[in-house]
């Protein structure tokens, strides 16, 4: 599994790197300013791009390489905080390869790796092969490993030379001994020091900055855009990093002559999707969902059996009894969102979830199937466009229950879980506009006649006539 993976990577790159560019130049500092941009990101947890279910969404690798190529690369460094990806599934070491490749292809000058993204880069066989993409760094792993904690890099502006040093710390006694750091040491006043520190509590960030070596510390976060956390013009700058690839971080250090530290901004970038994509990165996502389609990760999926012997029936058995409700279904039309530059595809109603999935290529990727199918998770539910086509798109077993019984009986028995509801699949993460959207979207899926005594919908803001009394 391990030598596979790596070997499937290597051979998707090889491909990638013979695609055709994007028309993109990038944009000089001026000359009579000496100036550094340090470009960062951290948190990507496997997120490579949107999954494209609706409008106005954030990231992507092709749309961060341009980004990142409005900075002269004389005059940048780009590093990552760490934390690739978020489990060391079989999908997860399929993605972790992709990113390696990914950070090479959008010029990363520093990884910083965790204890989680080691043990990945050990199982995909990467781990040996990671510092000719490019320069890692680590407060993790054991002693025989032989990885730097620390990274510098040099720069010669209009006759001044200055220097960026990046560090990481994640013990007490890391933290203890960063004084110690030989890259540390040596530094020139010109210089720009980051740290990026595992750590989130106040005393230990106190504790750091009263130190007084670092310019910019960056922590860990649960919120998607970087954000300084700091008092405005207080140095260290501290910085919570971001999440998932929404955003990239910005710091611009302004040199006013040798041996003068620098003026520091801090700044985020939307990555919108306006931005002009990368070809080569557009083809490695393409090679990521094949390699994904190959792995016939959908087929084993794991799967729990369902409660008191029910099955999922698909949804045209419910048309025999409830024909009115299942061509409103089937009719039904996407959302509009007023003043959303980019709407929802046609296709994006329930009854047309699964095609939503072949238009950008994703029908085989569980991560996004789970949402457009009906009880992925469970047996008797979605398998494969052939073994199971009466499971594609969300249905009426995704909302109703299992409907095996309640068939049966011919209503009898009434439905029952496991029942998904709205937020289950509308996140923020795939469906931005839906949190505040709701009215909107509820009205699209009205397919019953009032009353609805019998409409079983487990909603909390719905409006209350609809919820389950």
């Amino acid at each position: 599994m391990t030598g596979k993976i790596a070997a499937i990577c290597l051979i998707a790159v090889t491909t990638v790197f013979a695609a055709p560019g994007a028309d993109i130049k990038p944009q000089s500092e001026d000359p009579s300013e000496q100036i550094i941009t340090i470009l960062f990101t951290g948190n990507e947890f496997g997120q490579m791009q949107p999954c494209g279910c609706s409008g106005g969404q954030l990231g992507g690798f092709a749309r961060r390489y341009t980004v990142f190529n409005t900075i002269n690369p004389q005059n940048r460094l780009i590093i990552d905080t760490g934390s690739l990806i978020e489990e060391a599934t079989a999908q997860g070491l399929i993605k972790f390869g992709i990113i390696v490749q990914a950070y090479s292809l959008l010029g990363y000058n520093a990884v910083n790796l965790t204890q989680q993204d080691i043990d990945a880069a050990r199982e995909a066989g990467f781990l040996d092969t990671m510092n000719t993409a490019f320069n890692c760094i680590t407060a993790g792993g054991s002693a025989e490993l032989k990885m730097p904690a620390e990274f510098s890099k040099t720069f010669y502006l209009n006759g001044i030379t200055a220097e960026v040093i990046v560090a990481a710390a994640e013990t007490e006694e890391q933290i203890s001994r960063l004084a110690e750091m030989p890259v540390l040491s040596k530094g020139t006043s010109s210089a720009v020091k980051f740290l990026i520190l595992n750590k989130t509590e106040p005393q230990t960030i106190a504790t750091v900055s009263d130190m007084n070596i670092f310019d910019v510390l960056i922590t860990p976060t649960q919120a998607d855009e970087p954000t300084l956390t700091s008092e405005t013009g207080k140095y260290p700058l501290v910085i919570s990093g971001g999440r998932i690839g929404k955003y990239v971080g910005k710091i611009r250090a302004s040199f006013d002559g040798a041996g003068q530290k620098p003026r520091l901004a801090f700044s985020s970038i939307p990555i919108t999707e306006d931005i002009n994509q990368y070809q080569p990165l557009v083809e490695l996502y393409k090679n990521y969902q094949q390699l994904v389609k190959d792995a016939n990760l959908v087929e084993k999926y794991p799967r729990f059996t369902l409660p008191d012997n029910l099955e999922y029936v698909g949804s045209k058995y419910c048309k025999l009894c409830h024909d009115y409700e299942y061509e409103k279904w089937m009719t039904s039309k996407q959302v509009v969102i007023p003043g959303l530059q980019k709407q929802a595809s046609p296709d994006s109603r329930h009854a047309g979830a699964f095609a939503t999935l072949e238009k950008v290529g994703s029908e085989y990727d569980p991560e996004c199937i789970i949402c457009h199918v009906i009880g992925l998770q469970y047996e008797s539910g979605y398998v494969s466009p052939t073994k199971t086509p009466e499971m594609k798109n969300v249905g009426c077993e995704n909302c109703h229950g299992p409907g095996s019984e309640h068939v049966k009986s011919l209503g009898a028995i009434e439905t029952s879980g496991p029942i998904s509801t709205c937020s289950d699949c509308h996140t923020a993460e795939h469906s931005g506009e839906y949190a505040s959207n709701q009215k909107q979207y509820f009205e699209k899926i009205i397919h019953w006649r009032e009353p609805v005594s019998m409409v079983r919908v487990k909603e909390p803001n719905l409006p209350a006539k609809h919820k389950i009394q």
